[in-house]
């Protein structure tokens, strides 16, 4: 891939673990661009760190004047859904390369239709399936993204940028990849909700339960379905074990309200 340069609007956990992913790919990133300049100068000084960039590739620049980022070859919107409209029609349409077709404008919204950016001559979305923070860093390798796009400029372009960083990548439309999304709240968000129940009652020993927690996982994707290899009293109907969790999680009013609603649930999943 020759070299490309991606600006970010924006600087939460998104941009900031796929802007390092792309200076340390050799993708320059020109410009942070957000509303508090303090925030964009802190992620574009990580980037400008030798460990993350070459000193072939320009300088990141922090900026809170979308404008400033004409000329980039792609802009990435790493905005909540709800400021992917507003962005796009108020920030980027009087952008000169981005309303003459120059410049690709991409959201990286799963629940987000790529129509919100139709108004953008070249759009696309580049959708990453997994959770992403700023405190724990990951392989990019690991991460499947789903794309999207007006047109074969862009999907040439966003097939790039995940060859570059290493990672495996799917064509989706916006009905699959929203309920990609959806599936992803189940098994990322409710299931660390989980864990935190689980930690009030195990604590001081749950670090314990890792091991129990990596293995559920892996059973759960090597059979045909996770009901194929489902445990656990509810599962075998043993009403006496239940009642004794029952009565440990008296004090705990969310907690017994969780299991009694779960339980009932693969108990109704069996018959």
């Amino acid at each position: 891939m020759n070299k490309i340069s991606v600006s970010f609007i924006g600087y939460g956990n998104l941009a900031y673990r796929l802007s390092i992913a792309f200076k340390m790919a050799g993708i320059e990133v020109p410009y942070i661009c957000g509303r508090d300049n303090g925030e964009a100068a802190k992620l574009a000084h990580i980037l400008n760190k030798q460990e993350y960039a070459s000193t072939t590739l320009v300088k990141t620049k922090s900026t809170t004047t979308p404008s400033s980022i004409d000329g980039s070859d792609i802009v990435l919107l790493a905005v909540p859904d709800d400021a992917i409209v507003g962005v796009a029609q108020k920030s980027l349409n009087e952008i000169p390369g981005i309303r003459q077709g120059e410049t690709v404008v991409l959201h990286c919204s799963g629940a987000s239709d790529i129509s919100l950016l139709s108004d953008i001559p070249h759009h696309g979305v580049l959708y990453p399936l997994m959770t992403l923070s700023k405190t724990k860093p990951i392989d990019t390798g690991l991460i499947p993204f789903f794309l999207e796009y007006s047109d074969n400029n862009v999907k040439d372009r966003l097939i790039g940028i995940c060859t570059a960083i290493g990672s495996q990548y799917k064509e989706s439309n916006s009905a699959e990849r929203l309920k990609l999304h959806l599936a992803a709240v189940y098994i990322s968000n409710f299931v660390n909700y989980l864990y935190g129940l689980a930690y009030d009652i195990s604590a001081p020993n749950q670090m314990f339960l890792m091991q129990l927690a990596i293995e559920t996982v892996r059973k759960a994707f090597l059979y045909g379905h996770p009901k194929m290899v489902q445990t656990g009293p509810a599962k075998r109907g043993d009403v006496e074990t239940l009642h004794k969790h029952l009565e440990l999680l008296e004090s705990m009013p969310e907690h017994k309200f969780i299991y009694e609603a779960m339980s009932k649930l693969i108990q109704m999943n069996e018959s």
